[in-house]
């Protein structure tokens, strides 16, 4: 112990000798581990949120619900499994009735909660309303504010940061509800994400009682928030349970333990390649430093040679190095993410749009990544460790350079490695990540193990090149213990860089996987969506269309049904496609396949003029496109209402079928007389331009847009052209990380080469070297590491590529288009691979390159003059 105190004393004394390089090691170990611990304190420091809690009790002792017909009920701690009287009648307790039933000095305030549809200058939107007063104590801890002021009377409301938005924000009214109440935003809040998190919090009294339906204790629509003087029991709970009262107490809430621990994120084996990968980057990176640091060092350790120093002495002063380095930039570098976790807690609750749980630090998980930076600090001290072990002081103390045996690396065990390596990465193709990165790191491993004989055998190949060129693949190759790790590092990041780029350039390649992606109407059509806009935002939609295209091109309109009230149906129209494992809505229309329009729309759903379908039409018929579902010639929808409690009969009608020209852009086409027939309206939920009748421009597709974006942001315009997937956010966001990757380790690895290189360049300004030879060979320097590296990444990186990107989509997904016909995404068998050729062009050429050059841009032309040492 005594050793490796005064081992660690020493290493103190050398890091503060040497402030730059010791201020580059902390950064190299320090950095990871502060950026891991911030990201598990920002994933995992937040609390579990209750999924069965209905409301977030604030400062509440209790939440109560009921009716006098509930008497003699049964319930969970929840309140949930809920047995009542389910009759017509219910008799709801009123606020003296709940505080006759509760301890003496107990106070309540009510809560209710519903869905809404309500009317905003944009138009409509649908979203939770709850009505509770937010200035009562017993609200504090459920909200934040952010913009404005609370609500403080009937009428006043504050909007969920998450729903913000231009015709949501303060100073805008809005109308709720049949009655169409008016209620003026105030004010903008974050809200706990406990139960429905609401869009709209607005004053008690601003919408009535009946609005918000039924009583449901599933939902908490009319509830009660109680303080009482003791906590509410268990025995509590079930005395109120006789009464018809459903009770969530905190008390009995946090004497409960869940029944199963909450999931916390990936697995082991799924996080422990991706761990082990960024541990072996630090160590690469940071071992060149420590080796430099042992050159730095030569005598003093030659010294403690002659003075009776073993090498077991040696090597623990070496490594006290990397433990004090390691111990010195990982705890405060777990501390630094820890404490930027808990800062960012305000800006990741902005971008959320919700309030997150109580922070816990996951001290766990944040001292497991402080070990391992002391663990990569140890394993970047090693291999210097073992150098100064064998340090030879006689030639040290005399000034002559170390005559130590380089090893080439150890190419059997490497070439096992990778070869063991790509056959699991080609065994692994097609499976999750975590298998497929772990078979790349046993590749990697066994790269770096190549690494040596790598660099060895492009030294016995730069014979014939230039003296810069060959004087630095010559030092690299004499110096295999500082280039073979810097190297490896370069090779590291471009692996994993690659890797991205095939996976992410062959899903570029594939079918597409959003709905967007699809044709949502025929080639060269114009269509502008919008269900939620009011007649009168429809006016001006319309107006500003007809400004942009030229006199006599008729505009399509698709319009849906809804009730007499108001309120858009969405109609079901049955179809005989089979049914799918997973459904992704993105419904724009909302109209279930069924349009109503005139002879214009069917012509453009059929893609052709057809007199048999259009008389049918006239005739008070629905044009149906797959006759199949055709029974007794009719045709049954189902009807759902959009907003509001209660189901809608079915509607029936008489059909006829027809059969489109190639696909349909609907399910069933009627008049809007056969609408008005059955008592129901219609409203506009699109505009079409036919391009049977004009093809529009993009240029004139992009002034619609802008004249429909200024009117209504609920309104999407859209030109369906075929285009191509952009590959540029692939080239930018790679190539950015490319650069800050390849070029920081290259420079560093290049200024480290050197310096230790300067007894050579100041041999050579002595035989008459001119200035210009220093640059050259620094640019050489420079530009070996990073061919090196950048090549062998490549090549490397290409396998485990390829393995992702054959990983295909099992589950097939529904998306319904405009019109509301649903589009089924396509399983590909076999998915396409393709190389980004730009990426790879990137990292073998131009990024060497520009690391040549700012090796020489950035050192000096003027060479030392070599000095003379005493004899």
């Amino acid at each position: 112990m005594k050793g490796v105190r005064a081992a660690l004393r020493i290493s103190r004394r050398n890091a503060r000798r040497s402030k730059w390089r010791s201020a580059l090691i902390l950064a190299m170990i320090g950095l990871p581990v502060a950026l891991a611990s911030f990201v598990l304190s920002a994933v995992f420091g937040p609390g579990p949120m209750p999924d069965r809690q209905r409301y977030p009790l604030g400062q509440a002792d209790a939440l109560m619900i009921g009716a006098h017909e509930w008497a003699n009920l049964t319930q969970d701690v929840w309140g949930e499994e809920v047995s009542w009287w389910d009759g017509r009648k219910q008799t709801p307790f009123t606020k003296a009735e709940i505080t006759a039933v509760l301890s003496p000095g107990s106070r309540v305030i009510p809560v209710a909660q519903a869905d809404f549809r309500y009317l905003t200058p944009q138009g409509y939107r649908r979203g939770h309303i709850r009505q509770v007063d937010l200035s009562d104590p017993l609200s504090r801890g459920t909200f934040r504010l952010t913009a404005g002021r609370l609500p403080a009377a009937p009428g006043e409301a504050v909007v969920s940061a998450a729903m913000v938005g231009s015709d949501t924000a303060p100073g805008v009214t809005l109308f709720a509800g049949e009655e169409r109440r008016p209620l003026r935003v105030v004010g903008v809040a974050l809200f706990d994400l406990m139960g429905i998190p609401p869009d709209l919090m607005v004053f008690p009294g601003s919408l009535p009682d009946s609005a918000f339906g039924r009583l449901d204790p599933t939902l908490m629509s009319h509830a009660w928030l109680v303080d009482t003087p003791r906590p509410v029991t268990w025995a509590d709970v079930r005395r109120l349970n006789a009464r018809g009262l459903v009770v969530v107490s905190r008390a009995v809430l946090d004497g409960v333990r869940p029944d199963e621990p909450p999931s916390r994120g990936p697995s082991l084996p799924q996080t422990a390649p991706w761990v082990a990968i960024m541990l072996l980057e630090v160590v690469l990176l940071a071992g060149p430093a420590f080796a430099v640091g042992r050159l730095r060092r030569s005598r003093e350790f030659a010294l403690v040679a002659v003075q009776g120093g073993s090498p077991g002495h040696l090597r623990t002063i070496a490594l006290a190095d990397g433990l004090l380095f390691g111990v010195a930039a990982s705890v405060p570098g777990a501390a630094l993410g820890v404490g930027a976790a808990w800062l960012a807690r305000p800006l990741l609750e902005q971008r959320a749009g919700y309030l997150l749980p109580p922070f816990t630090a996951p001290w766990a998980a944040v001292a497991t990544a402080a070990a391992l930076g002391v663990v990569a600090g140890l394993l970047a001290a090693l291999a210097p460790a073992v150098a100064a072990s064998r340090t030879d002081p006689v030639a040290v103390l005399s000034g002559r350079r170390e005559r130590g045996r380089e090893r080439a690396g150890r190419p059997l065990p490497g070439i096992v490695l990778v070869v063991a390596g790509t056959a699991a990465t080609v065994v692994s193709a097609g499976h999750e990540l975590g298998w497929i990165a772990t078979s790349a790191l046993v590749t990697q491993l066994g790269l770096v193990a190549l690494t040596p004989a790598l660099v060895a055998a492009v030294a016995r190949l730069a014979a014939r090149l230039p003296l810069p060129l060959r004087f630095a693949a010559r030092d690299a190759a004499r110096n295999r213990g500082r280039t073979a790790p810097a190297v490896a590092a370069v090779m590291t990041a471009v692996v994993a860089l690659t890797a991205v780029g095939v996976t992410w350039q062959s899903r570029l390649a594939q079918r597409p996987a959003y709905a967007q992606d699809y044709p949502q109407a025929p080639t060269g059509a114009l269509w502008i969506a919008g269900p939620d806009l009011t007649p009168g935002l429809w006016d001006r939609v319309r107006a500003a269309a007809r400004e942009e295209l030229p006199a006599g091109v008729p505009l399509v309109e698709a319009r849906t049904l809804m009730t007499k009230s108001g309120v858009p149906v969405y109609a079901s129209v049955p179809d005989t496609a089979p049914d799918v494992s997973r459904v992704e809505w993105s419904d724009q229309s909302r109209s279930g396949g069924l349009l109503v329009g005139n002879d214009d729309l069917l012509r453009y759903v059929l893609r052709r003029d057809d007199p048999h379908a259009e008389a049918a039409l006239h005739e008070g018929k629905a044009v149906v496109l797959n006759p199949e579902v055709i029974r007794g010639g009719q045709l049954r929808i189902e009807l759902t209402p959009d907003a509001g409690p209660g189901d809608l009969p079915p509607l029936t009608l008489p059909a006829v079928g027809v059969r489109a020209t190639g696909e349909g852009w609907a399910r069933a086409v009627v008049a809007p007389e056969v609408a008005a027939k059955n008592g129901y309206g219609t409203v506009t939920t699109m505009l079409v331009v036919d391009p049977a009748d004009f093809r529009v421009p993009r240029a004139t597709a992009d002034r619609i847009a802008s004249k429909v974006e200024r009117i209504s942001g609920k309104a999407t315009v859209r030109l369906e052209v075929p285009e191509a997937p952009d590959e540029r956010i692939l080239l930018v966001v790679l190539g950015i990380a490319a650069a800050v990757l390849v070029l920081g380790m290259t420079f560093v690895a290049t200024m480290l080469a050197a310096v230790e290189a300067r007894p050579d360049l100041e041999t050579m300004s002595a035989v008459g070297a001119a200035p210009r030879v220093k640059r050259a060979v620094v640019a050489g320097q420079a530009l070996v590491i990073a061919l090196l590296g950048s090549v062998a990444g490549v090549l490397a990186g290409l396998a485990p590529g390829i393995a992702a990107a054959r990983y295909p989509d099992p589950h097939p997904a529904v998306f319904l288009r405009p019109d509301g016909v649903p589009t089924t995404m396509p399983v590909d068998a076999a998915p396409a691979v393709a190389t980004p050729w730009a990426l790879v062009g990137l990292l073998v050429v131009v990024l060497p390159l520009l690391a040549a050059l700012g090796g020489a841009v950035l050192t000096r032309s003027r060479l030392p003059l070599p000095r003379r040492r005493a004899t």
